[in-house]
């Protein structure tokens, strides 16, 4: 007795599209949060308000990457320089995105 298997795998692809494109819309929303997270929560006078307009983040398939772009005219880091002394420029709103995509992915 001949066993024929015969399967159509033609929308597996889509499948996994539709899976990365759903992952990818949660964790760019929560890097959105984020982001806002920072601006409200910044424990830093931002008088020129460079280092709050300045946060950002990339969701990619790999993850969510915070970070801050403000760079100071002899080209260090600013928002790094910032946190050293203590104060929160993107620690907060990385400890909240954390929090929020294992509530996002741990349901």
């Amino acid at each position: 007795m001949d066993v024929k298997v015969d399967f159509d795998f033609s929308d597996v692809d889509d499948f996994f599209n539709e899976g990365d494109a759903e992952y990818l819309d949660v964790v760019d929303k929560v890097g959105y949060e984020a982001d806002e997270y920072d601006k409200e929560n910044g424990s830093y006078t931002d008088k020129s308000g460079t280092l709050r307009k300045s946060n950002k983040h990339i969701a990619s398939k790999e993850g969510l990457e915070l970070y801050n772009d403000a760079t100071a005219p002899n080209g260090y880091q600013y928002a790094s320089k910032v946190e050293s002394y203590g104060f929160e420029v993107r620690s907060g709103g990385a400890l909240y995105a954390e929090k929020r995509l294992k509530e996002e992915f741990e349901k």
